[in-house]
């Protein structure tokens, strides 16, 4: 089962408020008795202890006595056998909602479950119905939103996007409540689908189901109470919306695109500003709208989410350390000065809402949405949007004031969940206060809780990193390390988890989960002498601690790929990938690059099994030199180069390691690269007479975890694809002929070159005809020669096809690609190389490079050529045929072959600049 998800912000508790805010009964989180489905007394008529001791789990429940509701109505269940099953049903009800507010999630479904059999069985179909919905709203807080899909509407799902949505579904709620005529199951059933849809970030059909339950809503007085939740959602997917765009903008502008569609002639970036822009005064709109809403049906649960919703709002737009907007935000704002904006909306909402908050939370009963809710109030007092960031709380009273009131909520009703999160950020408020037995005693009570609650690692990992910074800034740097290894362990249970069922942590990594890795490290290294040939430490060689740091390493970028794909891809990591892969391979050094905030590590993994340690200080140098270089390369068309920056970069990153890396005859350097260093060709760097490509073989991998095998094959055959001309896609983009000039040419040689082999060329490379071929024919190489680009967002991550019957191209996303591959190739067996060779990789951020350094991972490919920029046409024509050439010998490994081809290039044009050929770098497997 997945884990309750905590997502480091207000935005953590929205998304298990909506499940209730959406309930058939929950309006106003009463059990059964409060919404018209009485429990008679004549019902336990044969059995009147019984009949009393669900009066007394009713009176126990009103007044938050959630445990002890649940024991007498489960002796009531258990000493009358001679129950009907409505009654049976009605009683299962009532536990499944007491489970929820004390937060034992299994529980509560075994009772909904439970509900909806008695329901069927006692032939009442409209509670039945309603009974599925239930279960789906816990099944989405958990993150298993394909399971709630199935209970909402069956296995298939038919949906009709429009303002009056048409939904067809084999099965589930929806399907009965059309069946039963049942209004109240229809809306409730939507407002749950649509929350599926929106955590998938399939945000059209979300919006297009809300706008649906809202028309049915104002359609019917009895469902009136269902628009403060419907509104709220549609709120809170607007501010999802606006984030995503915000980001898609920032990738658009690192890639100059333009936006070319019904001839408007501003930049994509520009677009989606302005589309952000809209979506936010949407978010702020439809919160206001939600907040009336619940006003005046005197609903306060709703009220109190709409605020809290809005309250995050604004907390999003909180830079991580100024103050400011996040991203480019400020440019939404035109010539606003942005500390004006602030202020305004500051004023206009989040001291209000957190005023009628406070009121709110006063006047609802104690249990796990108010105890949340109160933890949410006092992080609204922070002048940073970063978690785990100490701030400086202007209201720090109130903040302690509201930590305190959840802490006290959560004993009250004994939620260990609840309590873990008061108890933690109460710990944070004294770490930042310097108050370190005040934040070790909190610490240990907040791990305490959420050790005895269920289903709370991703609680549990957080307050075991606090505890590790806590002692590390008292310099207890052992004690400190043994609390992150801890931290790391818990989330490595759950990291498929809590990085794919929620797109929003996407956002929040490099806040929450990434500084663990890298603060661990540090430490790890900070203990380990350079040379570790023949030093020891007590008790622990250093060949141990340096395993155990790679390992460390080794996980991060795991975690970083699983974040960058989300719920694209759920990725598995192999336990023995170095003993795999370097077992027989006593040519190849791994070079491993960890980036730290003031200083660099290279960590040598040699052929003979020694380890060395090449540190480089001063990393903001080290990455404008990098960043320098870089821009040098990709102005390849200059006529003059400056090659000072690969001579520099030479002398810092190899050059210590040389005299090892000869020792051992080393002939292959696989590079494990970090930040900044993933966006420079490490083929290029110069020692004053010979790039470094003239000495070895080079390829890089993301992880050694996630590098597969080679198959060991040398008949290859390759399906080539491609297009040389200008194309519009279906959104409006436009490509133009740069950077695929000669790709037919090429395609010619490759084919030449590989018997067998199969070409798609323009008009004929459509996705239906590309399916096609891989279906006839088992490929082991798919050439790609086409317009594609890596983005800082893998919705922005693809390659284009040719024209299709109506003149468009298409773009094919990497999810998609490895779809097709799987879906219609022979066998099923993974393609042994797949090579990109005109695509483009944004600038100026280092997560873009993410998408190729997982480009083999998400192609289900054992290896990947790819370009860091568009390769020029002729080079193609060139070094393509000559690495295939070399690829059929038996003794030439991938790396060497694309060594080869990049020599001949370097022969040819000596002094020319290697921005032409050395965008080409090998990912995966060099073997």
């Amino acid at each position: 089962m997945r884990h309750l998800l905590h997502r480091f912000s207000l935005r953590p508790w929205l998304s298990l408020l909506f499940a209730g805010s959406l309930g058939l009964a929950l309006l106003v989180g009463q059990p059964w008795h409060s919404h018209g489905s009485a429990l008679s007394q004549s019902a336990w008529a044969q059995s009147p202890p019984s009949a009393a001791l669900v009066e007394q789990g009713v009176s126990a429940y009103q007044t938050g006595d959630y445990r002890q509701a649940i024991a007498l109505w489960q002796q009531a269940i258990q000493t009358d056998s001679a129950a009907t099953p409505a009654v049976r049903a009605i009683v299962h009800e009532n536990l499944a909602r007491a489970y929820q507010q004390v937060g034992e999630t299994q529980a509560a479904i075994s009772s909904w479950e439970a509900a909806a059999t008695y329901y069927q069985a006692s032939d009442n179909i409209v509670q039945f119905g309603r009974m599925l919905t239930e279960q789906a709203q816990v099944y989405i807080n958990i993150g298993q939103q394909q399971r709630a899909v199935a209970l909402l509407c069956g296995e298939n799902v038919s949906l009709t996007p429009a303002d009056n949505i048409a939904i067809r579904c084999t099965g589930g709620a929806y399907a009965i409540a059309e069946t039963a005529q049942d209004q109240m199951g229809r809306v409730a059933a939507l407002g749950s689908l649509a929350e599926t849809y929106r955590l998938s970030s399939d945000y059209a059909t979300a919006e297009s189901i809300l706008k649906a339950g809202l028309t049915l809503a104002d359609g019917e007085i009895d469902l009136v109470p269902y628009r403060a939740p419907l509104l709220n959602s549609l709120a809170n997917l607007y501010g999802r919306t606006a984030r995503t765009k915000e980001l898609r903008a920032e990738a658009a502008e690192a890639l100059g695109l333009q936006d070319n569609r019904r001839g408007d002639d501003r930049s994509v970036a520009e677009r989606l500003r302005n589309e952000a822009i809209a979506d936010r005064q949407l978010a702020q709109h439809f919160f206001a709208e939600a907040i009336d809403a619940a006003k005046a049906q005197s609903d306060l649960a709703s009220e109190m989410r709409a605020h809290l919703g809005l309250l995050a709002f604004y907390q999003d737009q909180l830079n991580v350390n100024t103050g400011e907007t996040r991203g480019d935000f400020p440019q939404l704002i035109s010539q606003i000065p942005i500390s004006f904006y602030l202020g305004q909306i500051k004023t206009t909402i989040a001291v209000p809402s957190r005023t009628r908050l406070a009121q709110i939370i006063s006047q609802l009963p104690a249990n796990r949405e108010t105890a949340y809710a109160a933890i949410a109030l006092a992080k609204a007092y922070r002048t940073t949007a970063r978690d785990f960031t100490c701030t400086n709380y202007k209201d720090r009273d109130e903040v302690i004031r509201w930590l305190q009131t959840g802490q006290q909520i959560a004993e009250q009703i004994g939620d260990d969940r609840a309590a873990s999160f008061a108890y933690g950020e109460l710990g944070h408020v004294a770490e930042c206060q310097r108050d370190w037995a005040e934040a070790t005693r909190l610490t240990n009570l907040a791990q305490l809780a959420a050790t005895n609650a269920l289903d709370s690692a991703d609680s549990l990992y957080l307050w075991e990193w606090q505890m590790g910074r806590i002692l590390k800034q008292q310099e207890q740097q052992s004690e400190a390390a043994a609390f992150y290894k801890k931290a790391i362990a818990t989330l490595e249970s759950i990291r498929a988890d809590i990085l794919t069922a929620d797109r929003d942590l996407q956002f929040d990594f490099r806040d929450s989960v990434e500084p663990i890795y890298r603060q661990y490290i540090e430490l790890q290294l900070a203990t380990i002498p350079s040379d570790l040939a023949t030093k020891q430490v007590e008790a622990f060689s250093d060949e141990e601690r340096i395993g155990e740091t790679l390992r460390t390493v080794d996980a991060l970028r795991l975690a970083e790929l699983q974040n960058f794909f989300g719920d694209n891809c759920v990725l598995v990591a192999s336990t023995d990938a170095r003993e795999r892969l370097l077992a027989d391979d006593r040519q190849t050094t791994v070079i491993t690059s960890v980036v730290l905030p003031d200083r660099t590590a290279l960590i040598a993994n040699l052929p003979d099994g020694v380890t060395k340690i090449n540190w480089i200080d001063d990393t903001p140098e080290l990455k404008a030199t990098a960043e320098q270089f870089r821009s040098k390369l990709v102005r390849f068309t200059d006529r003059v180069y400056d090659g000072s920056d690969g001579e520099t970069l030479y002398e810092k990153l190899i050059q210590p390691l040389e005299a090892e890396l000869q020792r051992t005859q080393t002939e292959t350097l696989v590079f494990v690269q970090d930040g900044f260093l993933r966006n420079i060709p490490m083929s290029a760097l110069y020692d004053g007479s010979q790039y470094l490509i003239q000495k070895y073989a080079i390829a890089t991998t993301p992880s050694l975890s996630l590098t597969a095998s080679s198959s060991g094959t040398r008949e290859f055959r390759a399906l080539a694809v491609g297009l040389d001309q200008e194309v519009v896609t279906e959104s409006g983009r436009t490509f133009d002929e740069t950077g695929v000039r000669g790709v037919p040419l090429t395609i010619e040689k490759i084919i030449q070159r590989l018997p067998g082999s199969r070409s798609l060329i323009n008009e004929e490379f459509t996705t239906e005809q590309f399916a096609a071929a891989l279906q006839e024919e088992r490929y082991s190489i798919l050439h790609i020669g086409s317009h594609g680009q890596f983005s800082t967002v893998p919705e922005e991550t693809f390659i284009i096809t040719g024209p299709n019957a109506a003149g468009l191209a298409e773009e094919i996303t990497f999810n998609q690609l490895e779809a097709i591959i799987k879906e219609f190739s022979q066998n099923n067996e993974p393609l042994e190389l797949i090579t990109l060779t005109a695509c483009q990789t944004a600038t100026g951020n280092d997560r873009a490079t993410l998408g190729l350094a997982g480009v083999a991972i998400q192609s289900g490919a054992r290896s990947a050529i790819a370009s860091l920029w568009n390769l020029p046409g002729a080079t193609s024509i060139e070094l393509m045929p000559i690495f295939y050439e070399q690829l059929k010998e038996p003794t030439v490994t991938k790396a060497k072959a694309l060594q080869q081809a990049q020599v001949r290039a370097i022969e040819k044009d000596p002094n020319g600049n290697p921005g032409k050929w050395a965008p080409l770098v090998l990912v995966g497997n060099w073997q």
